[in-house]
């Protein structure tokens, strides 16, 4: 469950409070009873610790990984439009016995 701050407008008191994302946000302050609280938006304190993480999100490199270039990138496109256009080729020619089963409904 997140935790949310909150700053009452009146009187100033400040308050966590741990809640569900479908409960209602509180309203009234616990210290001076009025309804003036409103969230406050702060940074969080996440981070991924431990090795194989950079702090933008993506896994380190692993040891005897050559990093990939543009090239390697553009040889896995146009490797990967190949075997779609062969696939399509394949998947688009008619079976011999269709063809056979469509003479004998033009026939019959």
């Amino acid at each position: 469950m997140p935790i949310y701050e909150s700053r009452c407008n009146k009187c100033g008191h400040e308050l966590e409070v741990q809640q569900k994302l479908a409960e209602a946000p509180l309203k009234k302050c616990p210290e001076c009873g009025k309804s003036a609280l409103e969230k406050l938006i702060s940074a969080t304190s996440f981070q991924l610790k431990g090795g194989g993480w950079y702090s933008d999100l993506y896994s380190s490199p692993k040891p005897g990984d050559k990093p990939r270039t543009d090239n390697d990138r553009g040889d896995r496109v146009q490797k990967a439009v190949a075997d779609d256009k062969k696939k399509t080729a394949t998947d688009s020619k008619p079976n011999k016995d269709s063809k056979k089963d469509s003479k004998k409904a033009a026939q019959g």
